[in-house]
C-alpha cells in the first residue's frame, strides 16, 4: 500500500482552491469590467469600482469565515437543516444552481458593459459544485466526493454549452450567420418540398444529401412550422443524439447505481467532448446504431451495422467505413483476451462479420444500387483522390491562423490529450486489462481516422474547427467508454488508486468544459424597426418584380421556406453555397451558365447578402474563401446587376438589372467579353 493514497482531500484543500480561483476571477473581473471602462485616474469616482471592492471584501470575509467556523455548531446545524430538505427539492435546487452560470452568460439580461469571462465562469462552476455537494454530503474529505465536485464542474460546463445553443433560438426572420437560412431551405426539401412553387414532379436541387438532411427534415412534414420552432429543433438535434450515444456507450446491466451514475455523467461529458468538433448528428446517429448493434446477436448486429453504414454513407461518403470499423473494434474490445491461436479464433468471428457488414453497407451496397439504377461501374473501393484534389489544401491551417486561432493541431491536443493520457494510464495500471490485439485495433482505427481528419481539415472552406476530425473524436469516445466500463467493474479498487490517476480523472472531466468556454458572444440582433423595415421591403419588391420576370434567391431562402414572403416560383439554381463550392474549385464550365444568365439579365430581382468586393488574403479569417467568391461570383454579379436596397443590419441586399454605367473599379471584360 506504499504507493497508494496516503492522504485524502480536505476542507483545507478546497479552501485553498477556492481562494486561488476566486483571486483569478476577481482579477479578471477588474480587468474586463472595471479598468476596461474606467481610466485609472478616475477609479475613485467610479461607483462600479466601489461595488467591486465591496464584493472582494465580502468574498474574502466569507472565505475566512468558512475555514475557521465550518466546525461551529451553529453552522453545522444550518447545514443539517439544508440537508434535511426533501431530495426532490434539493435535486431541483441543484439543477437550477448548476445551470446558473450558463443562464447568466446566455439568457439573463446583464447590466450594460458587464461580461463574464473564463476565470469568472470557472470560479462560479467550482463554487456551485461545492454548494451542491455540501447539500447532500457532510464529509467532503473523500476522493469520491472530489470526483463528484469535478463532475459537477463539468455539468456546469454542459449547462453553459447547452444555453449557448439555446441563445440561438429566435423568431428573427433573417439569417443569423453566413449560411443558416439556406441550410434551413436545404433541410426542408427532403420532406417538405410541397411548400415551394415548383412544376409538379420536378425535384428541387439542394446542396445536401438526404442522409445529412434527415435529422433536421422531420419537422417539415408539418406545413406551417415557424422559423423559431425550427431553430429550437435544429439545436436539439445537435444535443440529444450525442447524449444518447454517451449514455448507451456505458454498460448498465447488473452493475447497480455506479454504472447508472457513470452513464449519466458520461452522457453529459460526451456532449461536451464531441461538441469540440462539433460532430454532425447523422454520424452520431450512425455511431449510436453501431453501439446497439455490437450488443445484439450476430444476425441482428450485422443488419444494424450495414444499415448504419449505408445511412452515414448517404450523408457523407467519407463516413462510409466508420460504422464497420467501429463495430469491429468494439466487438474485439468486448472479448476478454482475444488471440490468434487456433482454439480462440472462433471469438474473432463477430468482429470480422460486423466489419464486413460495414463494408457491404457503406461501400458495396451503394455501388450495387448505382449499378442497377444508373448503369454505373461497380466500385469496390473509394476514390479519395477525386475529393482531395478537387479543391486546394491549405496546410497552414494546421497551425494558429486567423480562421481558427488555435490551429488544427493545437486545438486537437487541447481537445484529446487528457482523454488519451487517461486511457494510457488505465492500461498501464491494469484497471483496463487489454492485450496486443486490443491495443493494435484501437490504435489502427484511431490513426486512420486521425489521418483522414487532418487532411480534410486543410481543404479550403474548412479548418475553422475540428468537425472534420469527427470519426477520430468518436473513435476516442468509444475507446474511452470501453475503458470506463472496465473501471466500473473494478470501482472499489479504482477509488483506492494513486493520486496521479485521480488527478488525470479530474482533468478528463473538466477539460471539455474549458473548451466550451471559447464561445463568449451572445447572439445580437438588429433593432426591431430595422428588421420590420427589411421584411416589408423584401415583400414589396418581390411582389412588384414577380410581374416583371423571374426572382432568384441566392441567399435568404428561408423566407420561402417559412412563408415569410409571397410564394413566388422557386429557382433552385445558383444557391449561395453551390456558388461558393464551385468558386473554391475554380470550375469555369459551371460558371459559364451563370455568366450567360447574368449577361442576359435573366432575373428581374435577386435576393442576396450585401456584396463585398474586398480581397482579404490569408491574413483574415476565411480570407482565401472570400477572395475566391469575390472573383467568381461577386464581381461578375455587380457587372450586370446593381443594388436597389441594402440592409447591413439584416444582411440583406436586393439587386436588379444594371441601368447605371459599370463602375471603373469593375473589370467586366473577363466575364462578359463584347
Amino acid at each position: 500500500m506504499a504507493n497508494k493514497i496516503k492522504s485524502k482531500p480536505s476542507v483545507f484543500g478546497n479552501w485553498v482552491l477556492f481562494f486561488l480561483l476566486g483571486f483569478l476571477a476577481m482579477r479578471e473581473f477588474l480587468a474586463t469590467n472595471i479598468l476596461a471602462f474606467v481610466l485609472p485616474g478616475d477609479l475613485l469616482q467610479s461607483k462600479r469600482f466601489y461595488v467591486y471592492i465591496a464584493a472582494c471584501v465580502f468574498l474574502l470575509l466569507g472565505w475566512m469565515a468558512f475555514f475557521f467556523t465550518h466546525e461551529h455548531p451553529s453552522l453545522k446545524k444550518l447545514w443539517g437543516f439544508l440537508r434535511s430538505i426533501p431530495n426532490p427539492l434539493k435535486y431541483l435546487l441543484s439543477l437550477v444552481l448548476v445551470c446558473l452560470p450558463g443562464l447568466m452568460m446566455w439568457i439573463f439580461p446583464l447590466p450594460k458593459d458587464f461580461s463574464l469571462h473564463p476565470w469568472m465562469l470557472i470560479f462560479l462552476f467550482y463554487s456551485i459544485a461545492l454548494l451542491v455537494t455540501a447539500l447532500f454530503i457532510e464529509n467532503l474529505n473523500t476522493w469520491t466526493v472530489t470526483l463528484l465536485l469535478a463532475a459537477l464542474v463539468m455539468a456546469g460546463g454542459f449547462g453553459y454549452a447547452f444555453f449557448s445553443r439555446m441563445n440561438q433560438v429566435t423568431a428573427y426572420p433573417f439569417t443569423t450567420y453566413w449560411s443558416e437560412g439556406n441550410r434551413f431551405f436545404d433541410y426542408s426539401t427532403l420532406l417538405g418540398s410541397f411548400r415551394y412553387n415548383r412544376p409538379d414532379g420536378e425535384k428541387i436541387q439542394a446542396f445536401i444529401n438526404w442522409g445529412m438532411a434527415l435529422p433536421w427534415a422531420i419537422p417539415f412534414l408539418l406545413p406551417n412550422i415557424s422559423i423559431g420552432f425550427f431553430r429550437f429543433w435544429y439545436q436539439i438535434v445537435w444535443i440529444l443524439p450525442v447524449m444518447a450515444l454517451g449514455y448507451a456507450s456505458i454498460k448498465k446491466n447488473g452493475k447497480g447505481k455506479t454504472a447508472q451514475f457513470a452513464a449519466i455523467i458520461f452522457a453529459l461529458w460526451a456532449y461536451l467532448f464531441l461538441d469540440q468538433g462539433p460532430i454532425y448528428p447523422p454520424l452520431v446517429i450512425g455511431a449510436l446504431i453501431t453501439v446497439i448493434a455490437v450488443r445484439q446477436r450476430l444476425p441482428i448486429g450485422v443488419i444494424l451495422v450495414a444499415v448504419a453504414s449505408y445511412y452515414v454513407r448517404s450523408a457523407r461518403w467519407t463516413w462510409a467505413y466508420a460504422p464497420g470499423l467501429w463495430a469491429g473494434m468494439l466487438a474485439l474490445l468486448a472479448i476478454q483476451n482475444p488471440s490468434l491461436q487456433k482454439e480462440h479464433t472462433k471469438q474473432l468471428g463477430k468482429p470480422i462479420a460486423l466489419g464486413l457488414a460495414g463494408y457491404f453497407g457503406g461501400q458495396l451496397l451503394p455501388s450495387l444500387i448505382r449499378f442497377f439504377t444508373r448503369g454505373a461501374a461497380l466500385a469496390l473501393l473509394p476514390d479519395p483522390t477525386s475529393s482531395t484534389t478537387r479543391q486546394p489544401l491549405l496546410w497552414a491551417r494546421l497551425w494558429p491562423n486567423p480562421t481558427y486561432p488555435p490551429g488544427i493541431i493545437l486545438g486537437l491536443v487541447w481537445a484529446v490529450l487528457p482523454t488519451l493520457l487517461f486511457i494510457i494510464a488505465l492500461v498501464i495500471k491494469r484497471y483496463w486489462k487489454t492485450n496486443w490485439m486490443h491495443n493494435l485495433a484501437s490504435a489502427a482505427v484511431a490513426i486512420a481516422f486521425l489521418t483522414v481528419g487532418v487532411i480534410a481539415s486543410t481543404k479550403i472552406g474548412g479548418g475553422s474547427n475540428l468537425h472534420n476530425l469527427d470519426m477520430f473524436l468518436i473513435t476516442m469516445l468509444f475507446i474511452l467508454s470501453a475503458a470506463i466500463n472496465a473501471v466500473v467493474d473494478r470501482w472499489d479498487a479504482f477509488i483506492q488508486s494513486q493520486w496521479g490517476l485521480f488527478a488525470l480523472t479530474i482533468i478528463l472531466l473538466i477539460s471539455p468544459a474549458t473548451y466550451a468556454l471559447r464561445a463568449r458572444e451572445r447572439l445580437v440582433l438588429p433593432p426591431q424597426e430595422k428588421t420590420e423595415e427589411a421584411i416589408a421591403v423584401v415583400r414589396d419588391k418581390v411582389e412588384e418584380y414577380s410581374e416583371k420576370g423571374e426572382i432568384l434567391f441566392i441567399d435568404h431562402r428561408q423566407l420561402l421556406t417559412f412563408n415569410l414572403v409571397n410564394n413566388v416560383p422557386l429557382i433552385d439554381d445558383y444557391e449561395k453555397k453551390y456558388l461558393m463550392d464551385w468558386a473554391l474549385t475554380g470550375n469555369e464550365e459551371y460558371f459559364e451558365n451563370f455568366y450567360a444568365d447574368l449577361g442576359q439579365q435573366r432575373f428581374a430581382l435577386i435576393i442576396n447578402e450585401p456584396l463585398n468586393l474586398i480581397s482579404r488574403g490569408e491574413d483574415y479569417a476565411f480570407g482565401e474563401e472570400n477572395d475566391a467568391y469575390v472573383k467568381w461570383v461577386t464581381a461578375p454579379l455587380l457587372c450586370q446587376y446593381e443594388p436597389i436596397y441594402t440592409s447591413q443590419a439584416t444582411a440583406l441586399e436586393l439587386l436588379v438589372p444594371r441601368t447605371h454605367p459599370i463602375p471603373d473599379y469593375l473589370n467586366c471584360e473577363g466575364y462578359f467579353p463584347e
